[in-house]
């Protein structure tokens, strides 16, 4: 447990003294590292047992010494501190044996005891630097006393999930390479499932498979019209907009994003409405391929859910080599609300707190800076996995719809060129949308980090100044020596 163990000897003025010293002490370490018998000790405990073993677990002895208490006597008229029973004494005594750093702290004008006047087992006691605490100037000196204090005991508080954290977790190869399998399944399957059943298509009917194509691909030009809007012309407002949600929780966050994704599988789920009465095979593989894309966000989105409420109730945490941006600036804004209730001065496991998440927040923001430096290939590899590899299988499938229209013809005989010009003209124009998109949104993650960046340290600037300020009167040591 470790602390401060205040000794004092009862008197009117020394008990009022020490009472507000230990309130103050208390208010900065904590209740459990500040020791006094009257409020720490338990009722039914043995006080002697107590009090011999805090006495061996603190890190520092107090040893209060006000007027008149090298004088006190007992009722008989002997003085106390000559009586082997007395606690002052006694507990004194423990804490230079053992080596415990002992303070004596002298009250208003007394002066240090004289080696000559001390009982021999605590005359070392005239030897240890003294520190007094005058009427007139009490919050100074107990401000300095808490500073030398500091290098004393061991804080309560301590980072203990520093060593629980991991590198992020990347798909890496695994993922390309099942995107490379699944969009040459899909090339084969799709067509395969066309011609296997379903007939060649008559004079009147409608060409789903084409349909399905030219779909695709006005999904695809939806999606760079939407990207080039809100990461072109809009993309102030937008970073404003994501600026204010991201101050906010992870809940609220996806509820007011979540229209774009909602949008997307809604359309998803109409086409597989009206592919199945036609094609059964072209459903399934359609259906596949939407879990495919959507179960990996969902897990994405639940688990930050679940992240998000860890860490308001386990803050501060270390952040990750490579934390989100919306992770970076949330835990920004929750550490600004936290230090804008504390009231001055601040505790010490406050500020210790405050300091740690700043550290580890300008070490975030650092990455974020870093990251805005990246290549394309490898902004695509490490920051957008999954929707590179969604964009691949989407690809995939729209030239396999291709495919299914028009290996049917092939079969028949019919066809001509557009065999195979149809899936090569698909696949160059959907691939021209796709890195289109992707452009756009590279170099506005590009812009966008820059920027943040900048917010960032500007933000973290004046939390530290904040924390600073809240720890005033400032802990600075005693650079004089206290009269002895």
């Amino acid at each position: 447990m470790g602390g401060v163990f205040i000794n004092y000897r009862r008197s009117p003025h020394a008990t009022d003294a020490v009472h507000r010293l230990r309130d103050r002490l208390s208010r900065h370490f904590g209740d459990a590292q500040v020791f006094l018998d009257t409020s720490s000790m338990l009722p039914g405990n043995r006080y002697p047992d107590d009090l011999r073993g805090r006495v061996h677990d603190c890190e520092v002895l107090l040893v209060t010494i006000s007027e008149g208490w090298l004088e006190a006597r007992d009722p008989s008229g002997a003085r106390s501190l000559d009586r082997a029973g007395d606690w002052v004494r006694h507990e004194i005594e423990l804490a230079l044996a053992a080596g415990k750093t002992v303070i004596p702290l002298l009250l208003d004008a007394v002066e240090p005891p004289s080696p000559e006047l001390l009982p021999a087992s605590i005359r070392d006691l005239s030897l240890r630097q003294a520190h007094r605490i005058p009427a007139d100037g009490w919050d100074a000196a107990v401000e300095e006393l808490i500073a030398t204090l500091e290098t004393l005991v061991a804080p309560e508080w301590v980072p203990a999930v520093l060593s629980e954290v991991r590198p992020p977790r990347r798909p890496g190869r695994l993922l390309g390479w099942a995107t490379g399998l699944l969009a040459a399944a899909l090339c084969v399957l799709v067509p395969w499932a066309a011609t296997a059943t379903g007939s060649p298509p008559e004079p009147g009917d409608d060409p789903v498979a084409l349909l399905l194509a030219l779909a695709s691909l006005g999904l695809m030009g939806f999606v760079l019209i939407a990207v080039l809007l809100s990461c072109g012309l809009m993309r102030r407002p937008v970073q404003a907009w994501e600026r204010d949600l991201q101050d906010a929780t992870q809940e609220n966050y996806l509820r007011a994003t979540y229209p774009v994704p909602a949008f997307l599988l809604l359309f998803a789920i109409v086409l597989v409405i009206q592919v199945w009465g036609r094609s059964p095979g072209f459903a399934v593989v359609l259906m596949l391929g939407m879990c495919a894309a959507v179960g990996p966000m969902a897990a994405r989105f639940v688990r930050s859910l679940k992240d998000d409420r860890e860490r308001w109730v386990q803050w501060p945490e270390a952040m990750p080599s490579a934390a989100p941006m919306a992770v970076v600036r949330r835990e920004i804004a929750r550490l600004d609300v936290r230090t804008q209730e504390w009231g001055a001065p601040i505790r010490r496991e406050q500020r210790d707190r405050a300091r740690f998440a700043l550290e580890e927040l300008a070490g975030a923001v650092a990455a974020q800076g870093r990251a805005a430096e990246r290549g394309r290939l490898r902004w695509l590899c490490e920051a957008q996995p999954w929707i590179f590899s969604g964009y691949f299988l989407w690809l995939a499938l729209t030239v396999a719809l291709t495919l299914a229209w028009t290996m049917p013809l092939g079969v028949e005989g019919g066809g001509g060129p557009r065999l195979y010009a149809a899936p090569v003209a698909t696949g160059v124009v959907g691939l021209l949308l796709a890195w289109t998109t992707m452009e756009c949104a590279y170099r506005y993650q590009r812009w966008q980090s820059r920027m943040f960046h900048a917010e960032a340290v500007r933000r973290l600037a004046l939390i530290g100044a904040r924390v600073d300020t809240l720890s005033f009167p400032s802990r600075t040591r005693l650079t004089t020596a206290t009269e002895r």
